[in-house]
């Protein structure tokens, strides 16, 4: 317990994106790709993107490659039945990218694993009437030993499967597909997937 006349130091608050960690992590990991989407927010959005009291500055999404190429996916329970996306977490407030992407890493898939390369920094912007609100999404391409994720013990992931990179678009294209009050969440998911599978096979 802090003594009575200690005050608890203030939590440091880092920006969605932050110019010196960026260059930072491009010099470690390879200049990424920036690409910037205006999105029209439906309901299902405007829901958790207004949130004031938002426990995340940024997201890191994550394409984990096993040594025979393929990339890790994972489904929830309350997903359709047939679709898959890349992994995905939140970076706290305090929170630097690295540390963020390796935490996630490890809740979500228990891997070990090594960054091969920065993919991209994705921005977007949700516009709902007159307002509107920003998020980011940075995106590593990683490499594992071949081990199969583990589930986590909080049940949030359900399955998990493998993938070809080409199989990436397909991925883009279930997610575009759906209907119903997720549409909007879907369309705007299969965004990062395109990216990843450019940068998977157009080398």
């Amino acid at each position: 317990m802090l003594h009575p006349m200690v005050a608890e130091a203030p939590t440091v608050r880092r920006p969605m994106v932050c110019e010196a960690e960026m260059s930072e992590l491009a010099a470690r990991f390879g200049a990424p790709a920036r690409r910037v989407f205006h999105i029209q927010a439906d309901e299902y959005i405007r829901a958790y993107r207004w949130r004031a009291d938002s426990d995340r500055r940024a997201e890191v999404v994550f394409a984990i490659q096993d040594p025979a190429g393929r990339i890790w996916v994972h489904a929830k329970a309350h997903y359709p039945d047939h679709l898959y996306r890349l992994p995905s977490g939140g970076v706290q407030w305090s929170e630097s990218v690295q540390a963020g992407l390796f935490r996630e890493v490890e809740e979500e898939t228990g891997l070990a694993v090594y960054v091969r390369r920065f993919v991209g920094l994705v921005e977007y912007r949700f516009h709902h009437g007159d307002s509107c609100v920003s998020f980011a999404s940075y995106v590593f391409h990683l490499m594992s030993d071949g081990s199969r994720p583990r589930l986590p013990a909080d049940d949030e992931i359900s399955a998990f499967h493998a993938v070809l990179p080409c199989q990436l678009l397909q991925l883009s294209a279930d997610m575009r597909n759906m209907v119903g009050a997720r549409r909007g969440w879907g369309q705007w998911r299969a965004l990062v997937h395109d990216l990843v599978h450019d940068s998977l096979t157009q080398r």
